[in-house]
């Protein structure tokens, strides 16, 4: 059991990249992840089972660097591509149309994630102290950590939902994300959200046209 434990640790190296060792953990988790997200521009609903897999990956890597917000946030990932999967495809097998939240809801999500956000950062705060035989590392990039995984939960869901939102707020997560894990030199996993950022930017136009499409043609 140790040893199937050690193939998953950020120890243990797939290859090298540059010069960089790629352990096996952070491959699968970075390609499971860029194929789930461009599945997921372009409306396909493998995103879901792909999103599974990945949300396990990331969950064992981001307990290994201290981002315990991320962590946590894999245990999310993991229900609702759960959910995800059964919302975008009805018994009838139609796919629901993309719809916009509107300016009162964007505001009240403005406000849930400023929430969330200071929420997040105090619980995670104090794991070292409620749960010391197992948080033996105080958290890192606290509060920025906590919005990228506050706004992430919400983005997911406003996409599982079909909502044209979703994608620019994943805008904001890549961003974040990418100068969080570039200072925690894990180069991968960082490119992989430069890929993520532009295949966000892909996703906005993308669900904006078909947004488009769909409302002209009420």
């Amino acid at each position: 059991m140790t040893d199937i434990f050690f193939y998953f640790s950020i120890e243990f190296p797939l290859f090298s990249v540059f010069g960089y060792p790629l352990s096996l953990i952070e491959f699968l988790g970075t390609s499971s992840g860029l194929v789930c997200v461009y599945l997921a521009s372009r409306n396909h609903i493998l995103t879901w089972p792909l999103g599974i897999f990945n949300s396990i990956c990331f969950f064992f890597l981001f307990f290994q660097i201290q981002l315990y917000s991320d962590m946590l946030l894999q245990i999310y990932f993991f229900g609702s591509s759960i959910y995800g999967w059964s919302v975008w495809r009805k018994r009838t097998g139609a796919y629901i149309k993309i719809q916009s939240l509107g300016k009162t809801k964007n505001i009240l999500l403005l406000v849930s994630i400023i929430l969330g956000t200071y929420v997040l950062g105090e619980i995670t705060s104090r794991l070292p102290l409620w749960i010391p035989e197992i948080f033996e590392k105080p958290p890192v990039f606290l509060y920025w950590d906590a919005f990228t995984t506050v706004a992430s939960i919400i983005a997911n869901f406003l996409l599982a939902q079909r909502k044209l939102e979703s994608w620019f707020l994943w805008v904001f997560v890549d961003v974040v994300c990418i100068a969080i894990y570039s200072l925690k030199e894990i180069p991968f996993v960082t490119l992989e959200y430069i890929v993520f950022l532009l295949i966000a930017f892909y996703g906005c136009y993308h669900w904006y046209k078909e947004y488009k499409q769909n409302h002209s043609n009420i």
